[in-house]
């Protein structure tokens, strides 16, 4: 196997684009985003580095593009609590020559999930902890029509304690 770079600029008024995976794990009471380019390797190397600390797949990576716009990635995520109500477990602004070079690749973004517990009207049961939606966006602020807007389903049932 061979190895390769593409050296050069965008051509003017143009920009270059490049593919991301994002892929979600969950353990305990922690969500952890890993984002890494679009390739098999990339991602069996990425499942394999959090198998290994015993944190769990939430679902299949969701494909983004970033744009080279020297702008900033911004992370966000919403825990749902219910169909018409979320509160937001953490934002993030990263560099955009973190997401363009192969330092992503070992980047972790960590967010904790409040232990929600409430007894008003058990509007929050132990069914609400059995399985969690999460709501996390990914987008560059200036282009916005790229973004990634995923909505995923947390199945705590299936996490050994």
């Amino acid at each position: 196997m061979g190895a390769y770079a593409l050296i050069g600029e965008s051509i003017l008024n143009h920009h270059a684009s490049k593919y991301l995976q994002m892929a979600c794990f969950y353990n305990q009471s922690t969500l952890r985003l890993r984002f890494f380019d679009k390739t098999s390797d990339a991602f069996e190397r990425c499942l394999n580095e959090e198998i290994a600390l015993k944190n769990f797949l939430c679902d299949q990576p969701k494909q983004f593009i970033i744009h080279d716009y020297q702008d900033q990635i911004c992370i966000n995520v919403d825990l749902e609590l219910s169909t018409i109500s979320r509160i937001n477990i953490g934002y993030k602004e990263i560099s955009f020559l973190s997401f363009w070079t192969n330092r992503i690749e070992r980047s972790c973004f960590i967010f904790i999930i409040p232990n929600l517990q409430m007894n008003n009207n058990n509007n929050l049961t132990k069914n609400f902890m059995d399985q969690l939606a999460v709501h996390v966006d990914v987008y560059q602020p200036t282009i916005f029509e790229s973004a990634l807007h995923t909505r995923l389903y947390i199945n705590t049932l299936s996490v050994s304690l």
